[in-house]
């Protein structure tokens, strides 16, 4: 369980950094009076966000992962 949710995350952080990239580039051509150094900042915070999060709770799972293993190594 806890894999498919890593790989979720992993999934969820490589999307976003692709949508974030594809409307970096669009956004200029579809607004081109909307000032880009703004709409590029706001588009890093979402993407470093979701990369926090999924970066964040896979270390989480891994210590889940290691007291559990340390747990029944002791037993």
């Amino acid at each position: 369980m806890n894999e498919e949710r890593q790989v979720n995350d992993f999934l969820l952080t490589m999307s976003f950094s692709l949508f974030g990239m594809l409307l970096i580039f669009g956004l200029g051509f579809v607004f081109p009076t909307v000032n880009p150094y703004v709409v590029i900042k706001w588009i890093v915070i979402v993407c470093a966000v979701v990369f926090a999060y999924s970066t964040l709770m896979y270390i989480v799972r891994m210590f889940k992962m290691l007291k559990k293993g340390s747990k029944s190594a002791k037993k």
